[in-house]
């Protein structure tokens, strides 16, 4: 009988839900469905975003994360040396920090119902199973071990000794700690497979725990779920021991993979861990990896010099050239303006400007592809059709308005090798305006028009709010999860400035180089264009960003101008909802915060969104200062 039908009361709703796997298991991709049904994540100023590494997303509270390492040094580990947490080390965490990690969760997750990951947390699952008893509900992610190793290999050189050593721990400790919890298993594959059917399962299962949902979104999931998320494949049912991988690991991988979902979780009985798994971790902790770090360790363990490339991206052309020019002669001014291109780039241009095109690639060592006709109706949709078929590793776009550059591949390249900058671009000058530099653009008033801002004395890269409207270079990784260039707007201009807020919505930053520069012929050409097809720019950026308030507002504004109705027409022909859907999908920062940091009519140089967070700091740690004097 159950506890309700007995009449004993309830049990409390789960007060948040917690994702456990090891680290490149999908536990990124599996918080943000929890999220997208309403469930809420840490707060902005926490949120880890903005890395190419990982560009659609780590969804996970950095003070945790720092957090779970401090505990993991304290106990002789590191994120990829998980001690073995015995009975007497769990006590005595529990002992002197119990109260501080409850504190820790409540001061990096307000909001009820809350979602948390950290692939640590598994490796420390004694510890937070008991600090956590009662209050959440477990989500168990599992990924095939030899996809594991595969990805943990290309990000930072793991041998599959290691990477298997720390997939059966990770995953044992997360299954044994989730016990006598709620809880529900599921595979990577599996969550890929079928993103919406599975995000219906989970919402059902938290609905009976009495954790609010909201309504299954399937634009939203099946916009966030790329097909392009997963670069390992492995077959569970050819999985076997060998020379690589133990009967105990295999036997895990099958208990693991293996459909659960329960009130109370009850784990399968596991083998014992790989007595070869124990000592590898001895091995490592008596190097002191917690302070020397991955290249600290042998080379059984760790390949030196690991890209953060498959051995896929490395064949890979560099550079990725996608010119919306439509004539043979706008093409050859544009690939004159441009300069050269890394040996072994490719062009991407509509065929019916390719024409001219042949000699100046050859010359340049640089194949020539061509964007289909019926496809790149306008400049902008061009360039949209050829990302999409980019196969670079950096995608660069370039308008015809450009008439000449100097020094600009290097820098931006320097530039987005942080992985934090998601676009690059040079200072813009213009023939018109001899002598005056531009950082980038802004929004100039609440609806939504753009100006260009004056170059300011700088000794690096500049953030900008809106990327200049004639040639940016972006990763090609950043750009594909970002959803590429919206091809619906008429210009470049326009497009780079919607898909600017996108990228600054998503944690990335975009960045203009003083080293570097590019010229176009005159800051107004914006104003020749058609007040029909400006206008519909402004709205389709609005429809797209704004909040409901907020675009009622901007809607009611522009009724009042003549072009209006043709602009609102032809806003309604294009798919908004859909568009809209996968930009709220990938985008973990609000448009409130976005004008936050970059207040429309803002003069002289932006706040970066760090800076912004640095005021706030500063702001409360004074108040606070106040508070206690008083």
């Amino acid at each position: 009988m159950s506890a309700a039908g007995s009449g004993a009361p309830a049990p409390a709703a789960p007060e948040g839900v917690v994702i456990l796997g090891m680290h490149r298991s999908g536990t990124s991709l599996i918080t943000r469905l929890v999220n997208l049904l309403g469930v809420n994540v840490c707060r902005y100023g926490d949120l880890l975003v903005g890395r190419a590494r990982n560009p659609r997303g780590h969804w996970e509270s950095k003070s945790l994360v720092h957090y779970n390492d401090r505990l993991l040094e304290e106990l002789g580990g590191s994120w990829f040396c998980p001690p073995e947490m015995t009975a007497a080390q769990t006590r005595r965490l529990l002992e002197h920090h119990r109260d501080e990690a409850l504190a820790a969760v409540g001061e990096a997750h307000p909001e009820r119902p809350w979602v948390w990951k950290d692939p640590r947390t598994c490796a420390l699952m004694p510890f937070w199973a008991a600090v956590l008893e009662g209050r959440v509900a477990y989500v168990l992610a599992v990924r095939h071990p030899f996809e594991v190793s595969d990805s943990l290999h290309t990000r930072n050189g793991c041998k599959p000794l290691l990477s298997l050593a720390m997939w059966e721990r990770y995953t044992r400790q997360a299954m044994l700690g989730a016990a006598g919890s709620p809880a529900m298993t599921c595979t990577y594959d599996g969550v890929l497979a079928e993103p919406v059917a599975w995000c219906e399962r989970l919402a059902a299962f938290l609905g009976e725990l009495g954790v609010p949902t909201r309504p299954v979104d399937r634009l939203a999931i099946e916009a966030f779920v790329m097909s392009e998320l997963r670069h390992s494949s492995q077959s569970w049912d050819a999985l076997r021991p060998g020379p690589e991988i133990s009967e105990q690991q295999v036997a895990l991988a099958r208990a693991a993979s293996t459909y659960t979902v329960a009130r109370v979780y009850a784990p399968p009985r596991l083998p014992a861990e790989t007595p070869q798994t124990s000592a590898i971790f001895r091995e490592i902790a008596a190097i002191d990896p917690g302070r020397r770090g991955l290249a600290a360790l042998p080379e059984r363990f760790v390949a030196p010099g690991a890209t953060g490339r498959s051995s896929r991206e490395d064949s890979w052309p560099a550079v990725s050239a996608v010119l919306g020019c439509r004539e043979p002669q706008a093409l050859a001014g544009a690939l004159e303006a441009l300069g050269s291109l890394p040996a072994g780039s490719e062009l991407f241009a509509p065929g019916a400007a390719l024409a001219g095109a042949h000699e100046w690639c050859e010359r340049h060592e640089v194949k020539l592809r061509e964007i289909e006709g019926e496809r790149a109706p306008t400049p902008a949709a061009a360039l949209e059709a050829g990302g999409k078929a980019a196969g670079g590793r950096l995608v660069l776009l370039a308008g015809a308005g450009l008439t000449r550059t100097a020094g600009w591949f290097l820098p931006l390249r320097q530039i987005l090798a942080s992985g934090e900058v998601g676009g690059a671009a040079p200072t813009m000058r213009f023939e018109s305006a001899a002598g005056e530099g531009f950082h980038g653009r802004a929004f100039a008033d609440e609806d939504l028009g753009v100006r260009y801002s004056p170059a300011h004395a700088a000794d690096g890269p500049v953030s900008v709010p809106l990327l200049p409207g004639v040639h940016s270079l972006f990763i090609r990784r950043v750009y594909a999860a970002a959803g590429g260039l919206d091809g619906e707007f008429a210009s470049l201009g326009g497009a780079l400035a919607e898909l600017s807020v996108r990228l600054w919505r998503m944690g990335f930053r975009c960045s203009v180089s003083p080293r570097a520069e590019a010229w176009a012929p005159a800051p107004g050409a914006e104003e020749a264009r058609e007040e029909v097809e400006r206008l519909h720019e402004r709205l389709r950026i609005a429809t797209l960003h704004l909040g409901r308030a907020q675009l009622d507002a901007f809607v009611e504004r522009a009724r009042e101008l003549p072009a209006y109705e043709q602009a609102a027409r032809r806003l309604a022909a294009s798919d908004t909802e859909r568009r809209r859907a996968s930009i709220e999908a990938v985008c973990a920062l609000s448009i409130d915060w976005y004008f936050e940091s970059f207040p429309p009519g803002q003069a002289g140089p932006v706040k970066t969104p760090a800076a912004v967070q640095r005021a706030k700091v500063g702001t409360l740690r004074r108040i606070r200062r106040r508070a206690r004097r008083l």
